[in-house]
């Protein structure tokens, strides 16, 4: 017999063996998202004779439209199942169970971010379509230029990455995160060595999130600066961040980098239909952080 219904309070050490089980993160990365968004998720747990088979995790965020439009949206993140239980079809009960919850709460959208490419497959088969697409490049660290007299970087506080981020992506269909899930990328980043920075380079200002791969890969999951003055932001940052490599994701629509390539990113479903007449067909919005 299965059961879905909310988290307790008292589950979360099963829903943290559950979620190593299932990816194999570290148990500080684990604590992390339960320390930092613990009391914003909305967690769903599916249940096999009293025993947590299955859960995901719901996170609000905000969607901007074509136009200028706004729409409330909730990430589908940490779908997990227990290996014993797989192949039951618990993730596909998971998610059409969250599209119902979400209603009763309003939701105009769910969005998430595939882990690998396969999986655009699997939700495609719940309705969710491909719809957010970023730029990527990667570039080796000797290709990079001595920064330039003037530029630098520095760490920033969430909120005010926030508030620089916002600005940026002004006119950009793109989701927008309440603090909490930046502050959740700022202590993940910076468990791996990296952090949110703001950035100055060529007169123009910009911010970036940044995490470890491994020890010599470095990952922008995003950089927004003035399109022409990102080579100049990744030189600031090729002298403060050590590493061989780098991947640099900005939106599709900036076209700064030479070799960068358009790379499919997240999915999107409507659950509002008079909104999701405002998506226009061939749209690429931008996650950016994208808690893959």
């Amino acid at each position: 017999m299965t059961e879905i219904r909310l988290s307790r309070p008292e589950e979360i050490l099963a829903q943290k063996a559950l979620w190593k089980a299932a990816f194999g993160d570290e148990d500080r990365y684990i604590d992390w998202f339960y320390d930092c968004c613990g009391s914003l998720g909305h967690m769903l747990l599916l249940l096999e004779d009293g025993r947590l088979a299955s859960m995901v995790s719901l996170l609000p965020h905000g969607l901007t439209l074509p136009g200028g439009g706004t729409a409330e949206g909730w990430y589908v993140y940490a779908l997990a199942t227990d290996p014993a239980a797989r192949s039951k079809g618990y993730g596909r009960q998971l998610l059409r169970a969250a599209d119902e919850y979400l209603v009763g709460l309003g939701a105009d959208c769910v969005t998430v971010v595939p882990a690998e490419a396969s999986l655009f497959k699997f939700f495609g088969t719940v309705g969710f379509a491909p719809a957010f697409t970023h730029r990527e490049v990667e570039l080796l660290r000797g290709e990079a230029a001595p920064a330039a007299p003037g530029d630098r970087a520095e760490p920033v506080a969430p909120a005010d990455y926030n508030a620089l981020r916002e600005r940026l992506l002004s006119g950009v269909p793109s989701v927008t995160y309440g603090e909490t899930l930046v502050r959740y990328q700022q202590g993940m980043g910076e468990r791996s060595g990296g952090g949110l920075y703001r950035v100055w380079a060529g007169g123009a200002e910009g911010c970036a999130a940044v995490e470890y791969t491994d020890a010599d890969s470095v990952l922008f999951k995003e950089l927004l600066i003035s399109p022409e003055q990102m080579p100049r932001a990744l030189a600031v940052f090729a002298e403060t961040l050590p590493g061989c490599r780098c991947f640099v994701r900005t939106p599709a629509c900036w076209a700064g980098m030479k070799g960068s390539y358009l790379q499919p990113f997240g999915m999107l479903k409507w659950l509002n239909a008079d909104k999701a007449g405002l998506w226009h067909e061939g749209t690429h919005g931008y996650m950016g952080l994208g808690f893959d």
